[in-house]
């Protein structure tokens, strides 16, 4: 299923127009990849990134592509049609300079994006006459906060294939096992799934029933083997075709007590009560933690989620990063929409017996929100 492109250069024209810019550019980011829809590698070192991959926008008319000529991105992945190809060692300042001529801007207030190069901006600023800069970073997210048709299939792909590797992860919780371990049998299992990176490091943290009492739940050495009456709270996520996943699940090895197992349940009834609420228009994102705290509050577990979540904050927006806004948390009264797509992940926690996590990818419809990542919730007990 294609992306709407055309969607979002209007709507960052627009936005261009309301704050009276006359070009923005970005470079290898986020904000690249939505604009242009190639997949330049913008999640690591910026020294794996050419300074010379960059986007140039105007108020009005189409955008300039500027593409090193070593890059692993072809052409033909995107839809701009004006695409400058730059030969190593050639003058990147003639070809910038050549760019804001045939752009034929109107004035000289520029919006910069991340991950440009200081030599860039050094290059915009000598075209660009009377240049005034100001930030750009945020113009296009509340366009990222619904996503339309292609996006949505795409995180549909990422969160089959995060199911498929916390399936293929559980029989590998063993006696004896590491955190570390885990981790990166997390990772390993990703890459045979077909995800081309991690969102972020896994996490699959261990807590021992009657351990020490300490201000943060992960005490358990990281290369001390797993040993039974311990909650496992995994965090993961990963990246496929461009696009993010965040996930967590808990397990208990060796048996539970009645508290325990009841804490892991009423969390899960939480996500449950809460998602059931949820529909085009029908609550702000600050009230996702208040309706999942109530449901806990009832359970008789609502001290042990405010002690892990003491800010109100239930998570995020997903999409092409990992962490988008908004922030589920309060202060953020955007109203839920349809093509919203969200990372629930509440949290329980006595402090030296259990530490529990449930974490979904959920899509908000007209009339009911949809769970994207649907890995078995009664599997608890190993």
């Amino acid at each position: 299923m294609s992306l709407n492109f055309k969607r979002r250069l209007v709507g960052l024209q627009e936005k261009m127009a309301e704050l009276d810019l006359d070009i923005v550019v970005y470079g290898s980011c986020q904000n690249f990849q939505y604009l242009t829809g190639l997949l330049i590698e913008w999640r690591h070192g910026t020294d794996l990134i050419s300074g010379v991959n960059n986007v140039f926008v105007p108020r009005e008319g189409e955008p300039i592509l500027t593409l090193s000529s070593v890059s692993p991105e072809r052409p033909s992945r995107t839809w701009i049609g004006d695409i400058r190809g730059v030969q190593r060692g050639a003058s990147y300042g003639e070809l910038v300079e050549k760019v804001v001529s045939d752009l034929d801007l109107k004035g000289g207030r520029v919006g910069l994006g991340d991950h440009l190069w200081g030599s860039t901006i050094v290059e915009v600023a000598r075209a660009v006459k009377g240049a005034e800069f100001s930030s750009a970073e945020a113009l296009m997210d509340h366009l990222r906060m619904i996503k339309d048709p292609g996006e949505v299939e795409r995180l549909r792909r990422v969160a089959k294939l995060t199911d498929r590797v916390m399936e293929a992860v559980v029989p590998k919780i063993k006696e004896g096992v590491t955190q570390h371990e885990l981790g990166l049998e997390v990772e390993h299992q990703a890459r045979l799934q077909g995800a081309s990176d991690v969102s972020f490091p896994p996490t699959a943290g261990f807590v021992k029933s009657g351990s020490e009492v300490a201000p943060t739940p992960f005490t358990y050495p990281m290369e001390k083997g797993l040993v039974p009456g311990t909650s496992i709270a995994f965090d993961i996520g990963f990246v496929m075709d461009g696009y993010c996943s965040d996930f967590g699940r808990s397990f208990y090895f060796g048996p539970a007590n009645r508290e325990v197992e009841k804490g892991y349940e009423a969390l899960q009834q939480g996500v449950l009560e809460t998602v059931d609420k949820m529909y085009d228009g029908s609550m702000r994102v600050c009230d996702l933690f208040p309706a999942l705290e109530k449901t806990l509050d009832r359970l008789g577990y609502g001290d042990y989620l405010r002690a892990r979540l003491k800010t109100g904050n239930l998570g995020h927006q997903i999409g092409i990063e990992v962490h988008e806004p908004p922030w589920l948390r309060q202060g953020q009264e955007e109203i839920l929409r349809t093509n919203m797509v969200m990372a629930l992940e509440p949290k329980v926690w006595h402090a030296g017996e259990y530490y529990l996590r449930v974490e979904d990818i959920v899509l908000v419809g007209p009339r009911k929100t949809e769970f994207l990542t649907r890995f078995d919730r009664e599997l608890f007990q190993l």
